[in-house]
């Protein structure tokens, strides 16, 4: 069996480790993986628990970052396992980029790039959140008139990622799609609400100012989303209600939607379908650096539980840790794996924050098929038949 470790990008990340340990996380053996970064097991346990484990330094934030992300009950032929990686900000990656508009009533702009956004008719900007797969950029340019109204947008495509170069961009189109989606059966115990839209290009995300949307109780009856479908070849829509459960005026529960759509479309949020939110999170530092981690009232309907939380040591340590469980969410315990003594600093000590996320997908998807999506698509596992309609709930836990 092969576990393929990736970053971000899809990119094979090189002397990961690999850790395989029987159902209950007791180690069996471990792996570092080659060039392509993969490692190719003999043998695995039935429902094996699979740990990838890597870090890196960066040297513009002076910082060690520990990634580990784990998955419970593993079966099948090999999985496809996603790890964050370091970028150093002081690599050149700023392209120059001048917006001018060809239509009439235009009295300001912004350009951009993944998930910047800058205003003005010329602005320097890094493109490194906004590369595609074919390691290219595209530049998405907006133009307001006087009220502040959308008016017209305009792009550069597939721009080559060579830094210090000039990119002109004209605001020249008035055909953005105006998707409205109605939101149904919202809790009444919603405090506040948000929506936002990606458009996506060779799996590039282009983050728009205007698709996102933010708001108190009472939740609006309906949210819109633009998209130019001449720009993109697919879009990731998000909606979520923060909700009160204890009656407390603050939030304590979040339930929402994710759908990833090739062509955008007028969609239908209906929160009685959500799962089940998950209670009693709770934390149990345990012994040898394996605490378990615990919750309960799961949903019978739901697919996968993940598990993520974080910790950064106080100073004068410069490291922060990211850790990742996933399980199928007929569990409500989990144990973190037994890691090797060289692997001994990814052992967690402690959290700042702990969060629950059940998934529940508008197909019959058992847990088996939903990490043979992982495997195909690694964290883009939405693109999958039957993946692409998501529900989920969420909690969180603090010290």
């Amino acid at each position: 069996m092969s576990v393929a470790v990736l970053d971000g990008q899809g990119q094979g990340i090189a002397n990961a480790t690999v850790v395989i340990g029987n159902e209950a996380g007791v180690m069996d053996s471990f792996l570092r993986t080659n060039a392509a970064g993969e490692a190719a097991f003999v043998s695995m346990p039935a429902n094996a628990t699979i740990t990838a484990v890597s870090s890196c330094y960066s040297s513009s934030a002076d910082r060690t970052y520990y990634f580990v992300n784990t998955t419970y009950h593993a079966n099948g032929a090999g999985l496809a396992v996603t790890l964050g990686t370091c970028s150093e900000n002081d690599i050149d990656q700023q392209v120059d980029i001048t917006v001018t508009s060809a239509l009439a009533g235009v009295a300001s702009t912004e350009a951009t790039i993944g998930a910047i956004t800058y205003g003005g008719p010329s602005a320097t900007m890094d493109f490194s959140s906004g590369l595609q797969d074919d390691g290219t950029f595209s530049v998405f340019a907006s133009g307001y008139d006087a009220a502040g109204n959308i008016l017209g947008y305009g792009f550069a495509l597939d721009q080559p990622a060579v830094a210090s170069t000039g990119i002109e961009v004209v605001i020249d189109r008035t055909d953005l799609v105006r998707n409205s989606h109605s939101l149904v059966d919202v809790p009444a115990n919603t405090l506040s609400y948000y929506a936002a839209a990606s458009l996506i290009r060779k799996h590039g995300t282009t983050n728009l100012p205007y698709n996102f949307t933010f708001g108190m109780a009472p939740i609006p009856a309906t949210v819109t989303t633009y998209a130019a479908d001449n720009f993109s070849d697919g879009h990731l829509i998000f909606v979520t209600a923060m909700a009160d459960r204890d009656n407390d005026t603050t939030a304590d529960a979040e339930v929402g939607f994710m759908r990833h759509l090739p062509v955008a479309a007028d969609q239908i949020f209906d929160f009685s379908t959500t799962p089940l939110v998950p209670a009693a999170l709770a934390w149990e530092p345990g012994a040898g650096g394996r605490p378990t981690i615990s919750w309960a009232n799961a949903d019978p309907l739901a697919t996968a539980n993940t598990v993520g939380f974080s910790y950064r040591p106080p100073a004068p340590e410069r490291s922060s840790y990211y850790y990742t469980l996933t399980a199928p969410a007929s569990v409500t315990s989990l144990v973190f794996p037994e890691l090797p003594d060289e692997l001994a600093a990814y052992r967690p000590a402690a959290y700042d924050n702990l969060s629950l996320v059940t998934m529940r997908f508008d197909s019959p998807i058992d847990y088996n098929g939903f990490l043979a999506a992982v495997n195909a698509h690694g964290d883009r596992f939405y693109e999958a038949e039957g993946l692409e309609r998501q529900g989920y709930a969420r909690v969180s836990l603090l010290p």
